[in-house]
């Protein structure tokens, strides 16, 4: 596989954790401008599930980890953990 195919997938990967195009372009060591042309291109907004970080922390949650730890893996804030569960919780009802 292409090298620039395996770094769309890992952007549109992190996209879906709810990244923004900074810290997305940071992590691959592309400027934010590059992923903005890969989201618009690609439509990412119409492909992303909305469970996409609310799924991961409701099941690193299950599996016993705590706020502050999945905070520390994700490299996210303890709120934004809790905002996620809450908000996985309310699309099962």
């Amino acid at each position: 596989m292409k090298q620039e195919t395996i770094q769309h997938k890992k952007a549109f990967k992190y996209y879906c954790m709810g990244l923004n195009s900074k810290e997305i372009g940071k992590l691959l060591d592309v400027s934010y401008r590059t992923i903005q042309n890969y989201m618009s291109s690609e439509n990412w907004k119409q492909k992303r599930t909305p469970k996409g970080l609310p799924l991961q922390v409701y099941k690193m949650h299950a599996k016993g980890k705590s706020y502050e730890g999945i905070a520390k893996e994700l490299g996210v804030s303890r709120s934004t953990v809790y905002n996620a569960l809450k908000k996985y919780r309310l699309q099962l009802k």
